[in-house]
């Protein structure tokens, strides 16, 4: 069994891009992370699960579309934590100047994340630092130059093939891949070599931001270590179609094909993701090689790694690109199917020292929680969906060792709006389980600390509550089947530090619980 199953761990979900603080650029970032792992441990929470943090293509803001397994998204540097940045009095007067603080208040005191005006104030700054750095230490092979070029040695096994992706996108104005020159498009070693000489700087400009997020991030699990806080990341199922993976693993996908999910409790006529489907027997002949190299990788930012969607390593459903075929199940046979998802699991689980975590939700074969059972894997346990047969629902005490107790996941309302819209019966049913009586529920400012004990008491070693239910907020992090601004884009109502000013008698009472709870 992993280490972290032996004792109860307990901890908040909030997104990397919703924890502000007052020196961010309209976006959670890295060093907003360190800020909140102090936060966290001051109420005495030991877990931090975040979303995926994969660089998305422009416009896009779903992380769970990447266009990249491995690297991370630069929106997410804290650029004045850089350095070198200190090297270069006329860029940090820049910063400085009142032009530029401006439009720093502004992206600060928006609602939501404004990621385009982010990302484009950041990358130009980015390009201005790079170019510095690129005079200054890797022209005169400085100690920094050397400890980027240890890096890029390092990871070149991703790194490479997402750097020249990345530059080559540019200059195909965003094009698909499918659609460039035919050496280029097949991956020709000769023709990269071509275009990378050609492109250089751009090229290692690429490589260097991941190696300036790769610097930041360690520092921050250092303090996440100090403070005991574990980092629970996420593992999105699949990246985009037109990612640096796709084109440079073409045999592990099927881009003929694309994955979704059938009719279930989200959607009547099941789910359409738009992201290419795998080539299992290609995949599963290189033993989930691909899996592997993003579990090794992951080890690098995180403690433990939930799998997105776990049901579809057992079975995948597949929605072929032509419109009269229909969709199914890649694998119709419950033996084979079951035969896959462990052998997936039973990969990825020795591929790093991270302990995986199953997300188990939705329409699942019994076998599933059979596998997770056999190897160890926690899968998840949302308290308002986990009923027993005679309707009652199942007290957190009662849940298995092995698991993850939750009391909603990003996909849902919290559970403020939750307890407004619900059917009155289901409402009655969790307050006589969570308060042991058989009464009209009292409003949820009054019934959320009875509901958040009876969750803290959960024998799951781990246990994770969204940061909206700790502090009784209504406001969502997605909406499944509907688009805009509202998803994707939630940040926490204020910066991190001034969190115990405005919530300090909450979270005093919300870490008694904790400790209590924990005993």
């Amino acid at each position: 069994m992993h280490p972290l199953l032996e004792k109860k761990h307990t901890g908040m979900l909030l997104p990397l891009f919703s924890l502000r603080s007052k020196k961010d650029w309209g976006i959670g970032d890295i060093s907003s992370m360190a800020l909140w792992v102090d936060a966290l441990a001051d109420i005495k929470l030991d877990l931090l699960q975040l979303l995926p943090i994969n660089e998305m293509p422009p416009g896009v803001t779903c992380p769970y579309t990447a266009l990249s397994a491995f690297a991370l998204d630069p929106v997410y540097i804290a650029i004045e934590d850089i350095p070198e940045l200190t090297e270069y009095a006329d860029l940090t007067g820049e910063i400085n100047s009142k032009h530029f603080q401006a439009g720093l208040r502004r992206l600060r005191a928006s609602d939501v994340v404004q990621y385009n005006d982010i990302k484009r104030l950041k990358y130009e700054f980015l390009w201005k630092l790079y170019c510095r750095f690129h005079e200054h230490h890797i022209l005169q092979d400085s100690s920094a130059a050397k400890e980027f070029f240890a890096f890029t040695d390092r990871d070149a096994y991703w790194l490479n093939d997402y750097a020249l992706f990345r530059q080559l996108k540019e200059t195909h104005n965003w094009a698909s891949w499918t659609h460039w020159e035919a050496p280029l498009m097949r991956h020709d070693a000769e023709a990269l070599k071509a275009f990378e000489s050609a492109n250089e700087n751009q090229v290692l400009f690429f490589k260097y931001l991941q190696w300036v997020i790769d610097r930041q991030w360690r520092r921050a699990k250092e303090k996440a270590v100090s403070r005991g806080v574990k980092l629970l990341g996420d593992l999105p199922f699949m990246v985009n179609q037109e990612s640096a993976d796709v084109w440079a693993r073409p045999n592990d996908f099927d881009i003929t094909r694309e994955i979704g999910a059938p009719p279930d409790a989200f959607s009547d006529t099941g789910q359409k993701w738009g992201l290419p489907a795998y080539n299992w027997p290609e995949v599963e002949k290189n033993d989930f090689e691909w899996w592997r190299l993003k579990v090794k990788k992951s080890a690098d930012f995180y403690d433990l790694f939930r799998i997105d969607h776990v049901v579809g390593f057992f079975r995948t459903w597949l929605i072929p690109r032509d419109v009269s075929v229909k969709p199914d199940f890649d694998i119709k046979d419950d033996k084979a199917q079951r035969a896959r998802g462990k052998k997936f699991l039973e990969a990825v689980s020795r591929a790093g020292p991270m302990l995986p975590v199953a997300e188990d939700l939705g329409v699942i074969p019994p076998y599933v929680s059979q596998v997770l059972a056999e190897l160890n894997v926690p899968g998840y346990k949302v308290m308002r969906w986990e009923k027993q047969k005679d309707g009652y629902y199942t007290r957190p005490e009662n849940y298995g060792r092995i698991s993850l107790a939750t009391s909603s996941t990003h996909d849902n309302e919290p559970l403020a709006d939750w307890w407004r819209t619900v059917d009155p019966v289901e409402k009655k049913l969790l307050w006589l389980m969570a308060a042991g009586k058989s009464e009209k529920p009292p409003a949820f400012s009054k019934a959320r600390e009875t509901i958040l004990r009876s969750l803290l008491k959960a024998a799951s070693s781990l246990v994770l509550v969204p940061a909206q239910d700790i502090f009784g907020l209504r406001d969502r992090i997605n909406s499944p089947g509907t688009m805009g601004i509202h998803n994707w884009t939630y940040k926490f109502p204020v910066p991190v530090e001034n969190l115990f000013k405005k919530y300090g008698e909450l979270l005093g009472a919300f870490s008694a619980m904790v400790t209590e709870e924990r005993k």
